[in-house]
């Protein structure tokens, strides 16, 4: 009986996974009868990912793809900027349709920015940005969106913060925050349709190596951990 080589199964499993959780992998040398052990297969992993055979993808994923997502955060700058000026202690993050224009398959007519904010603030910050010529709105319901949001130059939605592992970068979110985001306000406002959405996350996902842990934590927090794991194709 041939001996089946573990290093050799794990290349081959990560070679045909963009992205893979270590209990996906435990379930297919499981489906194919390769027997393993706990400790030697973290090892394994371990040793791959010193030798950058794989890549880490946040708690428990890995990857094929040594490149990662470098965000654009131009779009956004001066916003932030005008924010913070005002409210230099003001806590919220800020993202924008104009970062991800390289991925979409067809190019919007405007651009949106959506900034997250406890409520408290929502109101205030509606006047000043409203005072700055800013086009604002204030969380919109799906009614009110197809009824009143008119997408224009200078475009803001307003939104309640919501609790998330996933980090600001200086008050900018991170790209596993705006593509679990996206998918939420694509359902309330008439930005792009589904099938544009998943050629936005597959463009990104499948050439660029993102934090998949932290993405689907936060999608969890937003009720929608199942419908970003099928668009992905991926398990968990």
């Amino acid at each position: 009986m041939v001996k089946i080589n573990i290093k050799e199964s794990i290349i081959d499993y990560s070679n045909d996974n963009s992205y893979f959780h270590i209990n996906d992998l435990k379930r297919y040398f499981t489906k194919e009868g390769i027997k393993f052990k706990e400790n030697s297969l973290k090892q394994q992993i371990y040793l791959f990912k010193k030798e950058k055979i794989i890549f880490p993808a946040g708690r428990g994923w890995y990857s094929n793809i040594q490149k990662e997502f470098n965000l654009n955060t131009q779009p956004i700058n001066k916003i932030m900027k005008l924010l913070l000026e005002k409210f230099p202690l003001l806590k919220f993050s800020c993202w924008s349709t104009e970062q991800l224009k390289g991925f979409f398959h067809h190019l919007p007519n405007q651009f949106v920015t959506f900034i997250y904010v406890e409520n408290d603030f929502l109101s205030t910050l509606k006047d000043f940005l409203m005072e700055n010529n800013y086009n604002v709105y204030l969380n919109p319901s799906k009614i009110e969106a197809e009824k009143f949001i008119e997408l224009k130059t200078k475009t803001i939605i307003l939104k309640p913060s919501i609790v998330s592992r996933v980090s600001n970068e200086n008050n900018s979110a991170k790209i596993e925050k705006i593509l679990v985001d996206l998918f939420m306000e694509i359902k309330k406002i008439s930005l792009i349709d589904k099938e544009e959405y998943k050629k936005i996350i597959s463009n990104i996902i499948f050439d660029y190596r993102i934090n998949i842990a932290k993405m689907l934590d936060y999608a969890h927090n937003r009720k929608m951990k199942d419908q970003i794991l099928n668009i992905m194709n991926l398990q968990n």
